[in-house]
């Protein structure tokens, strides 16, 4: 859907969206100044994005992802929060990592 088929109370939300993001303040500054409420512009906000009037929000997250190798011989040595040290001589694939790693974590 374009912003030429779109209705106009649709636009009139669309209008006070951008405006409101582009405000020199909250959302509920913007809504008291304009006699609306921070509900609505939420709820239009949800609806003209569903619809593809405006770009979805990125979620941003804090994960970063890891890519393990088998370790190759030498000592792995791992101290984990609880204090728990573990060490290893010798080959590990990943998930025999993550399983060690799994494991001593949960040890007190």
């Amino acid at each position: 859907m374009s912003e030429a088929t779109i209705t106009e109370r649709q636009q009139h939300w669309l209008d006070h969206i951008k405006a409101a993001d582009s405000f020199d303040g909250s959302v509920a500054d913007y809504a008291r100044a304009e006699g609306l409420t921070p509900k609505e512009l939420y709820q239009w906000k949800t609806i003209l994005t569903r619809r593809g009037l405006l770009p979805a929000k990125k979620i941003r997250s804090d994960f970063v992802p890891v890519a393990t190798r088998p370790v190759r011989s030498g000592v792995v040595s791992l101290v984990l929060p609880n204090g728990v040290r573990v060490e290893f001589d010798g080959e590990l694939r990943s998930e025999q990592m993550h399983s060690l790693v799994t494991a001593a974590s949960r040890l007190s």
